[in-house]
């Protein structure tokens, strides 16, 4: 058990510091290709910091362990969310989301859009035994992928038609050439696959040892520690006033966590996915729904009001965060 731990805890030390050199020279890539910065965090860097989700829950789905696969996938949406919080925290007095563009709600919209389908077939298989599969993956996932390419040309097209005219003067990385952060952008990417690969072993295998729930383990430790570099990137880009690249790559994340969902069926052959895991799953994916729209709201009432030097926003997103912690604990317990 406690090798397995280190492992555990190593993979998620290299994912930290593999998931910080990815959204650096995706950084660089975005400027150097040409890429605005509005789609940065949404796109380029959210895909980058989403890939321990893809590798650890995809590995989990093949080992077997469906709840681990899609309770990393609700608990890293919900923990995301939170990071908007703990962003609050470090950017100083005044609510953070205070300074984020209206935009994003669009991209929040259709994370929320993506995350209740995967609800609305978790509970229809559960209730109704609607389990139909094409190609050994479920309808559900066909719905979500089918959703989310949708989705994300609608947010590509309003990115380009609202694009900000104002660029950045001063270039961050002017000594790094796009081709150098191409090369380290994919071979921080080959350490996140395999970090990822034993970091889902690992878990898997810590649960099944030392008795936790499966839901719970994929939904707080392991979510936890592959939302990682989500909490990097968004601390970074606050630190150099990029609070829309933050607010972006949260979103942008979540989106792409549920498009996840397809690839976990690809790996997972005992059936569809979303009809083989855990009713627990809806919790969690309440959850996120409500921090969500706790977000949205947020960022279009735009209050200056705070509760000690953060946005009650903030406030809301902690309390309900953590709340949802205890409950999926205690579901654990019960089941």
């Amino acid at each position: 058990m406690l090798s397995l731990w280190v492992v555990f805890l190593l993979s998620a030390f290299l994912i930290i510091i593999s998931g910080t050199k990815l959204s650096k020279y995706g950084d660089v890539i975005a400027d150097k290709s040409g890429m605005g910065q509005a789609l940065v965090g949404a796109i380029l860097i959210a895909g980058a910091t989403s890939l321990p989700e893809l590798v650890t829950s995809s590995t989990a789905a093949y080992l077997g362990s469906p709840d681990i696969s899609l309770g990393n996938v609700f608990g890293s949406n919900t923990f995301n969310l939170m990071v908007l919080a703990l962003a609050d925290i470090v950017q100083g007095p005044g609510p953070f989301m205070l300074y984020g563009n209206s935009k994003h709600i669009l991209a929040a919209l259709l994370g929320i859009l993506l995350s209740a389908l995967a609800t609305l077939f978790i509970v229809a298989n559960y209730l109704l035994g609607l389990n139909i599969i094409s190609l050994g993956i479920g309808l559900g996932s066909f719905v979500i992928l089918f959703t989310y390419l949708v989705g994300s040309r609608l947010i590509f097209r309003y990115e380009k038609k609202n694009k900000d005219l104002a660029e950045d003067e001063n270039p961050l990385y002017t000594d790094i050439s796009l081709k150098s952060a191409a090369i380290n952008f994919f071979f921080a990417a080959i350490v996140i696959i395999i970090a990822g690969i034993a970091l889902s072993y690992s878990g898997d295998r810590i649960a099944l040892l030392s008795g936790i729930d499966q839901t719970f383990m994929g939904t707080i430790l392991i979510a936890a520690a592959t939302s990682l570099p989500e909490i990097v990137a968004a601390f970074t880009a606050v630190k150099i006033n990029a609070y829309d690249m933050a607010i972006g790559n949260v979103f942008g994340s979540n989106i792409f966590n549920m498009l996840i969902i397809f690839v976990i069926d690809i790996f997972y052959r005992e059936g569809a996915v979303l009809a083989s895991v855990s009713l627990s799953h809806t919790v969690t994916a309440l959850i996120g729904l409500i921090l969500s729209i706790i977000a949205i709201v947020g960022l279009f009432y735009r209050s200056k009001k705070t509760f000690l030097t953060i946005g009650w926003d903030s406030v809301a997103i902690f309390i309900i965060y953590f709340f949802g912690v205890y409950l999926l604990f205690q579901l654990g317990i019960n089941f």
